[in-house]
């Protein structure tokens, strides 16, 4: 019997199982799970197409989609991928699937996977810097934060800044996103809201600008090429101070949870390298040496903050 058939058996079968503790079935039930990514990984360098592929693992998400976190990352109930929602699910760490099942500790694996804390890993570091940003000078700071959400990043240092003279303009595709962050971060002062696909609303947040911080969280993981080099292009030439600092991240090629992000959820992203982030700074006009670059704690995403200094060029 070919490999995937049967690792898509095996972990089927694990309904069946009786132990003698939940643990047993943790870890019976994520060796299951790194058994069908193993068999899919075999089966795409074999050239088996996608939708064979698929088909065959079928039961498999089917018990996936029973999990209240991972049926949220197959339907896409807000019609687009990583919605507000769904990060403040991976924030909360909250399994709400039913305790002792196959899809309760699929869920708890998810939850607590490196993948889900890079998520949360880009929020504190963008809190660190929006406070170290506002608290510089005592000046008044202009913050543009993209993508929003539900603003996590902010409110985390929420009451270190209700009282700095500053403006902040939250940005997000959906309304509902911004209601939210509206509503956690009332006490705050010059909160500034403009919504819409950021590539639609440039020329609305350009009203706001310069902006000493831009930070756009993992907004780049789900943007072509052409889009992030237009974004890049309007932010240094029309967003950003001179002085000012942009902070993004984008995840890395050769992220081992691919396949079961792509195959057992529907969770795609756009992964590039280190050269190819440089490149797109590079053609943006950002200078040369003007970002750092590094991983975050997980290894799985780069951080990348940039200076908007002038090229030479």
């Amino acid at each position: 019997m070919e490999k995937l058939q049967q690792s898509v058996e095996n972990f089927v079968a694990l309904e069946g199982i009786i132990t003698d503790g939940s643990h047993q079935l943790f870890h019976k039930v994520v060796a299951g799970m790194h058994e069908l990514c193993f068999s899919i990984l075999e089966a795409e360098k074999r050239g088996r197409s996608r939708s064979s592929i698929e088909e065959t693992i079928q039961p498999a998400r089917d018990i996936h989609s029973r999990s209240v976190f991972v049926r949220r990352l197959q339907e896409w109930p807000r019609k687009y991928p990583g919605d507000f929602e769904t990060i403040e699910y991976i924030c909360d760490l909250e399994n709400r699937s039913v305790y002792g099942t196959v899809e309760y500790y699929i869920e708890e694996y998810a939850l607590n996977s490196a993948i889900a804390q890079q998520h949360r890993n880009k929020l504190h570091h963008q809190s660190e810097l929006l406070l170290d940003t506002l608290l510089i000078n005592g000046n008044s700071k202009k913050i543009l934060s993209v993508g929003c959400g539900g603003c996590r990043d902010i409110l985390r240092i929420e009451k270190y800044i209700h009282d700095i003279s500053c403006e902040i303009v939250i940005n997000d595709i959906d309304n509902d996103a911004l209601e939210l962050s509206a509503k956690r971060l009332a006490i705050l002062k010059g909160l500034q809201m403009v919504p819409g696909n950021i590539i639609q609303a440039l020329r609305r947040v350009e009203q706001y600008g310069p902006f000493d911080l831009i930070v756009t969280g993992g907004l780049f993981d789900h943007m072509s090429d052409k889009h992030v080099s237009f974004f890049l292009k309007h932010t240094f030439n029309r967003l950003l101070r001179k002085e000012g600092t942009l902070f993004f991240a984008n995840a890395i090629e050769g992220n081992p949870f691919r396949v079961w992000m792509e195959y057992l959820t529907d969770w795609k992203l756009f992964y590039r390298s280190e050269e190819a982030l440089a490149g797109l700074l590079d053609s943006a006009g950002f200078a040369p040496g003007a970002a750092n670059i590094r991983k975050d704690e997980t290894g799985l995403t780069f951080l990348v903050k940039v200076k908007g200094t002038q090229s030479g060029g």
